[in-house]
């Protein structure tokens, strides 16, 4: 029914919206409603909905498979394969556990060691979902280790941090999520420029950074634990020990990605692009004297939500193609006119918290983005800033369905909902503090 009223409430025949762009809109809506309610395999939508396009909305192939050619599905490609890496071999486990232990041992410092190992992998593993497995694991192994019970304030805590680590320093980087790498380059094609992943990071390492810090430290400012701290670094360094010394493989992983986060990082000196030193790096791994992945492993990771990203992709690509981005910024325009930089800045987050609730990050950010971009291009406000803005409001969320990570986390039976709810809801509000008085500053004049 959603896709039917979607349909009607397109204002056919008024010289702009045609025939074509109603029916878009309808099988947009038909694929977000069966993905928030996930009654078919949101892979099988992915396939599908570009066909739909081709065969309904008038769209060319070409186009509706454009996003093929980019860089997004071989970063996707590159990412799982290094996430598999970081996870197969115990090296994401081994951080996690250095750090923790680096921080004196008490509950707050386990908390802020997990969100440092978070900042570290953050960068070499460019797979949102790669990133959890191996942060999840970790914060499991701490519970066990520190016998917290599941569910118990310490434990929620713990897999709080892990979660917000995860999902906020996601946006200091690129390549934290397969949907920034989309995002970015919709508003670049409106901009006409490109924005590599060194300028990126300039523009969010210090933001998302400071970001990250904030949201575990709400989890210690509202979930405080009486624990002993002698019984706590006891039971923690007994489990440093069973991880033992570094192996061979762990050491040649280590090398390999800090030669992938230095090959990312100066990818403005050497100009190759980010999706092919991702793949270069993969098929690295396949050589003899490194042999991190053959064809066994290979063979393990789950490819299928590429087919459920590009799917995504084919929303914006079809879209725009349509000018339906330009007739939904046409439409919202006059009501964010009169608003400043800030202001602005404050709605776009708003905006992306609000879609959270009916959409997927990636699908919202496919959806709303060019538009977005839009409406910042003809209110003279750098487009890239309300973009960043936006992707904080997806990174505010309070119930588990509303993003895969989430979900993930809490599918381990560790979380306590009600304190979850209580953490994640004032978190929301402060972040909104955050983006209108220092985020959006610092955009600004970064951007100048």
């Amino acid at each position: 029914m959603l896709p039917i009223l979607a349909y009607f409430a397109m204002p056919v025949g008024n010289g702009v919206v045609t025939v074509h762009m109603a029916l878009f809109m309808a099988f947009t809506v038909w694929a977000v409603t069966v993905w928030s309610m996930d009654v078919i395999d949101q892979v099988a939508v992915g396939i599908v909905l570009p066909i739909f396009y081709i065969l309904f909305c008038g769209v060319q192939q070409r186009v509706v498979f454009g996003p093929w050619l980019g860089d997004v599905p071989i970063i996707v490609i590159g990412g799982f394969t290094l996430g598999k890496i970081f996870h197969d071999t115990g090296l994401g486990k081994r951080i996690g556990l250095v750090c923790v232990r680096a921080m004196g041992g008490s509950f707050t410092g386990t908390l802020f060691g997990i969100c440092i190992a978070g900042a570290i992998i953050a960068p070499l593993v460019p797979s949102i979902m790669g990133k959890a497995a191996i942060i999840c694991a970790l914060g499991v192994s701490l519970c066990d280790a520190l016998d917290f019970k599941a569910k118990s304030r310490e434990a929620t805590a713990i897999m709080l941090a892990c979660l917000l680590t995860v999902a906020s320093t996601k946006l200091c980087y690129l390549t934290g999520g397969a949907d920034l790498v989309l995002g970015m380059a919709l508003v670049d094609k409106i901009l006409g420029i490109k924005t590599t992943w060194l300028e990126y990071a300039m523009y969010n390492f210090l933001p998302g950074m400071l970001y990250t810090f904030m949201s575990v430290g709400l989890v210690i400012l509202l979930l405080p634990s009486k624990t002993e701290k002698a019984k706590m670094k006891a039971n923690l360094l007994a489990k440093c020990q069973d991880i033992g010394a570094a192996t061979a493989e762990q050491k040649r992983a280590s090398y390999l990605m800090v030669i992938t986060l230095l090959l990312l990082a100066t990818d403005k000196f050497h100009g190759i692009s980010t999706g092919i030193v991702l793949i270069v790096i993969t098929f690295v791994t396949f050589l003899p004297g490194v042999k991190l992945m053959d064809g066994q492993r290979f063979s393990k990771i789950n490819f299928a939500p590429l087919f459920f990203i590009m799917g995504c992709m084919a929303i914006g690509s079809a879209g725009g193609a349509l000018k339906v981005t330009d007739w939904l910024a046409a439409a919202t325009l006059p009501y964010l006119h009169d608003l400043g930089s800030n202001m602005a800045g404050l709605a776009a987050y708003v905006l992306g918290a609000a879609v959270n609730f009916l959409l997927t990050p990636l699908a919202a950010t496919t959806t709303m983005t060019s538009p977005l971009a839009e409406l910042g291009k003809q209110m003279q406000v750098d487009a890239r800033a309300l973009y960043f803005s936006f992707q904080y409001g997806l990174d505010n969320y309070i119930f588990p369905y509303e993003y895969a990570v989430v979900l993930y986390f809490f599918s381990s039976g560790y979380i306590l909902f009600k304190d979850m709810f209580k953490v994640l809801a004032i978190r929301m509000v402060a972040s909104a503090a955050f983006i209108f008085f220092l985020a959006m500053p610092y955009w600004s004049m970064m951007l100048k």
